[in-house]
């Protein structure tokens, strides 16, 4: 959150650098809010690895497994500061929505599969705030109807409360302990080192946006407005998976990894607004 907390006090203060400017009509802000749909476009990035002591320390890498985010619904708000009659600051803001993450191929490591993600459509899910800050260009006159714009801007991506299929666990147990079983029958099929994934972590980003719409002036201070956006927004997970030393009960990292997430979504909004 340490960026969110530049990127808003530079947003006020371009605003206070620009408090004498005026539109012709007297009214320099505006707020609508109204419904967005993230269509995200990435595909899986691959999940590379190394597994621990207890597996031999080997390299893992999964070029075709990953992750691929779903589409999702929320409500959004705009809040613009009109420098003049065509150029606006705008603040993006929404309900953080819940972002879903699929899973696609195996993840494998020694050449053995560890978890086959195809078999989870919401592999994980994580809360996303995306605060978003851009500059538009406002076609026409004022007092047109009609008035489309282009914009440019910063999104800053922080992901939270991330949860992950609670199915995982119980297959990593059965492919992790069957290969160490496998490789020690000395333990006459009991070896259990109690696999189990740990807390994933999805990393910040700050993502470039560009921007389409239009605003339809329904009176002078009521109005329409839609747009679609697009971020190039990338982030990385981490993961671990968990356990024990074999015929103890001493913490261990069995593996350890790292997944690239592609975002990128075109974002759409339809709303209402009231300037003033």
């Amino acid at each position: 959150m340490k960026t969110l907390k530049v990127l808003l006090p530079v947003a006020l203060l371009s605003v206070a650098g620009l408090a004498q400017a005026a539109t012709s009509d007297g009214k320099t802000f505006a707020v609508s809010a109204g419904w967005l749909h993230v269509m995200p476009q990435g595909s899986k990035q691959g999940v590379y690895g190394q597994t621990g002591p207890v597996l031999n320390n080997l390299p893992a890498a999964s070029a075709n497994a990953g992750f691929e985010v779903q589409d999702a619904d929320t409500g959004g708000v705009m809040l613009d500061y009109f420098v003049n009659d065509n150029v606006s600051l705008e603040l993006v803001l929404g309900v953080p929505p819940k972002m879903e993450l699929s899973g696609k191929n195996n993840i494998i490591a020694s050449g053995i599969p560890v978890v086959s993600l195809d078999k989870y459509s919401k592999a994980a899910t994580t809360d996303a705030y995306t605060p978003t800050f851009t500059g538009r260009y406002h076609f026409g006159s004022i007092n047109n109807k009609f008035r489309p714009y282009v914009g440019a801007g910063l999104m800053y991506a922080h992901f939270s409360d991330v949860k992950t299929d609670s199915r995982i666990n119980s297959e990593l147990a059965t492919t992790i302990n069957g290969t160490l079983n496998a490789l020690h029958p000395e333990f006459g099929g009991k070896l259990d080192v109690k696999p189990n994934l740990g807390k994933v972590k999805v990393d910040d980003a700050i993502a470039p946006v560009v921007t389409l719409g239009a605003d339809y002036n329904i009176t002078k201070e009521w109005f329409a407005t839609a747009s679609v956006s697009y971020a190039h927004l990338q982030t990385d997970a981490k993961i671990n998976v968990n356990g024990v030393v074999p015929g103890t009960n001493t913490p261990t990292t069995l593996l350890s990894g790292h997944s690239k997430i592609e975002i990128n979504p075109i974002v759409t909004y339809l709303g209402i607004g009231y300037r003033f």
